[in-house]
């Protein structure tokens, strides 16, 4: 017998915004195991790791919409009521949002504007959960990082993630359910290995997969939560079932970077990392006592195992 989070999604309607990327397909992939009715929207930027094929083999059982989540004409038609909009369509980069902040606002920030302008008027009731970062929050020597903690966006991808939360969490008191859900690093099958920014987790698995070397600074003791993808996916929709709302850390693995080269030279046999001296620093593990008191649930996935799998899909390609 199915879970009662897992049958709530049987025949509803979901929008899943990004649902052609890395997260958003493995999302997509979920909700149609679910039965849900599910219709995807991306623009699939060039280098943000949006691409058909990434939900190509569930494609008979999904309708898709290609273009900018921020057309909203496109795509709000298929909202109904008691239904959820699912929102990971983040063009996630560090460095290239500073270099372009314009264009950064253009693909974060202004579709979010646009979005929750439209569901101020909306009136059947809708769940949204958003998809936002870690690095929201300031910089701490505090053990653990709790929802309550100060936030202080560091560059203009976390400031315009920060500002999307602020939009959409006021839409609580206009008769909508929105939660906003903070991660870490994902990792996983279908990991982008290439286009813009592909961050630490991304460089340290291609190193690894196409056996080159790769440095890791602070003689590898920087440490990072790193979330499997599937447990990212159980937090949404779980989250969504329950009409949770508010803000909510979903925490992973906290591992140093020389740990997570050490297993995956387990698994692989690599061992072209480099323990430089270079100073840099770690970061406090997210707490989720919030997520786990509102689920009774935390991710379950094993580092290891979670590296296995992605290992064992990338190879594939």
């Amino acid at each position: 017998m199915a879970a009662e989070w897992q049958a709530f999604y049987r025949g509803r309607s979901v929008v899943v915004l990004g649902g052609a990327g890395f997260l958003g397909s493995h999302i997509v992939e979920r909700l149609v195991e679910l039965e849900a009715q599910v219709t995807v929207v991306d623009a699939l930027v060039p280098g943000s790791g949006g691409r058909w094929a990434n939900v190509e083999a569930v494609a008979s059982q999904i309708t898709t919409v290609h273009d900018n989540y921020g057309h909203l004409h496109r795509w709000t038609p298929m909202l109904k009521e008691g239904g959820l909009i699912i929102h990971c369509a983040t063009f996630n980069t560090h460095r290239w949002s500073n270099e372009h902040p314009l264009a950064d606002a253009q693909w974060n920030y202004l579709p979010a504007c646009a979005l929750a302008e439209f569901l101020q008027r909306f009136p059947p009731s809708v769940r949204l959960l958003y998809a936002s970062t870690r690095t929201v929050y300031a910089p701490t020597r505090a053990r653990y990082l709790t929802e309550r903690h100060r936030v202080a966006p560091r560059d203009v991808y976390s400031f315009h993630s920060w500002a999307s939360e602020r939009l959409f969490l006021a839409l609580n008191g206009r008769g909508h359910r929105v939660a906003v859900l903070r991660l870490p690093h994902l990792y996983g099958p279908r990991q982008r290995l290439e286009g813009v920014e592909i961050g630490f987790i991304g460089e340290l698995l291609r190193a690894a997969v196409r056996d080159e070397p790769y440095d890791l600074v602070a003689h590898g003791e920087v440490y990072r939560d790193m979330l499997y993808v599937a447990d990212a996916v159980e937090a949404f929709l779980r989250l969504g079932a329950q009409s949770a709302t508010g803000v909510f850390n979903v925490p992973g693995s906290y591992v140093a970077a020389r740990t997570l080269a050490q297993i995956l030279e387990s698994l692989l046999g690599w061992g072209k990392y480099r323990l430089l001296d270079t100073p840099a620093p770690s970061f406090p593990p997210l707490s989720g006592r919030r997520l786990q008191r509102t689920l009774g649930w935390l991710p379950q996935t094993p580092l290891h195992e979670g590296l296995r799998q992605t290992l064992g899909a990338l190879r594939q390609l």
